[in-house]
């Protein structure tokens, strides 16, 4: 059975055999989720009480693929509100015709036109496999090297 999870969920996200990060779902998007992951480790045999752990601001802000929560290898360990400080994210997106960037938010929404020097500030809309994103938190805590796209799931 496929695990479910819901807005607030908290995962515990393994980096390596002994250590876990925690993630928080902030919004589910049909098969994919977008978490915020945070830098503190935790020795996975230790039990914990999520209301105390204080969640600061998150490395990582990203869309990934929702699989892993469902098959149980990210599994949900507890909800709690949800963190304050989380950016609404705002990508460019090329629109043709009439042949300019625009802004585009998470769920796929095209708003207004930005000119090109914004747009040059300002990322891609894209999704990350769950593979990435634990590659990038071994990367963050130097358990492996730290790959150049990982900047895009920084915040």
């Amino acid at each position: 059975m496929l695990g479910k999870y819901r807005n607030g969920d908290i995962l515990s996200v393994p980096v390596n055999g002994q250590e876990i990060a925690l993630a928080q779902v902030i919004e589910k998007l049909g098969g994919n989720v977008l978490l915020a992951v945070f830098s503190d480790l935790l020795n996975v045999e230790e039990s914990r009480d999520i209301e105390s752990i204080e969640l600061d601001t998150p490395i990582f802000l990203v869309e990934t693929m929702d699989i892993r929560i469902k098959d149980g290898a990210w599994p949900v360990v507890g909800n709690r509100q949800l963190v304050g400080g989380i950016p609404d994210l705002e990508y460019k997106v090329w629109v043709e015709p009439p042949g300019e960037y625009r802004i585009q938010d998470v769920r796929g929404n095209v708003g207004v036109s930005i000119s090109s020097e914004r747009a040059s500030k300002m990322k891609l809309h894209k999704s990350f496999s769950p593979a990435v994103v634990e590659s990038a938190l071994r990367g963050f805590h130097g358990y492996g090297p730290w790959n150049q796209a990982f900047d895009d799931l920084t915040i």
